[in-house]
């Protein structure tokens, strides 16, 4: 008797069925029929069928060894695996690898430009000086003497100049317009004086009122803002 047909008369011998040999050995009916028929290419591997061969001839009470010892005699009963349809992992096209976000050449961009912004925002502020690329406005070194028309009989006399007196308690930026045309425009030191004079108008701006003591035509000017206040102040004829 072949291995199946000893399977199946022990089985039979004690009054069993296939279902209750499958609930019993916990293997399904189908391979149970295979192992009784000897039909051993329908279960999944060798290492399946010689496990379900140990098992079912245990819990039909037969000599578990003498039947693996016949079945591993045969090694043409389980025929040889084919080879899977599944391609190499050589064969399969690589998937390039998705390109990593920038993010460290961003925050370098975004931090110079920060930067950049910030220097703007000094150059051109209070506190900047001249202006970035433009010429620095002549500096005046004395008072600007505006001569006076010579009277001659009959001639009206001409209007007195505007002399504007400023002394810096502190550095200060100052620009000074006078009759509408730019004169000075620089930096003061602590106790430096400088007087401007004109015929019809004088401005004035400066980054910090509270650096400066004006006097207009020897008369003192108030206070001409709080400290560091930028302030324009226009005089007229």
């Amino acid at each position: 008797m072949g291995i199946g047909e000893r399977l199946r008369a022990a089985r039979e011998a004690r009054g069993l069925s296939l279902e209750e040999a499958a609930a019993g050995t916990r293997i399904k009916r189908i391979y149970l029929e295979a192992l009784e028929s000897e039909a051993f290419s329908l279960l999944p591997s060798p290492a399946h069928a010689r496990g379900f061969l140990r098992r079912y001839a245990r819990w039909l009470g037969l000599d578990e060894k003498m039947i693996l010892a016949e079945w591993d005699g045969t090694p043409a009963a389980i025929p040889p695996v084919r080879p899977s349809r599944m391609p190499s992992m050589f064969d399969l096209t690589r998937i390039p690898a998705r390109p990593a976000f920038p993010w460290r050449p961003l925050a370098t961009a975004g931090f110079a430009a920060l930067l950049l912004i910030g220097v703007l925002v000094l150059v051109r502020g209070p506190w900047g000086g001249q202006s970035a690329g433009l010429p620095p406005a002549p500096t005046v070194t004395g008072a600007v003497s505006i001569p006076s028309a010579t009277a001659t009989p009959g001639s009206v006399t001409t209007v007195p100049a505007l002399r504007l007196e400023v002394e810096a308690s502190e550095h200060v930026w100052v620009r000074i317009r006078a009759d509408g045309q730019m004169v000075y425009q620089g930096l003061l030191r602590p106790g430096e004086a400088r007087t401007w004079e004109a015929r019809s108008s004088l401005e004035l701006d400066t980054g910090n009122a509270a650096a400066l003591q004006v006097r207009l035509n020897g008369r003192p000017e108030g206070p001409l803002g709080g400290r560091g206040e930028m302030v324009r102040k226009t005089w007229s004829r």
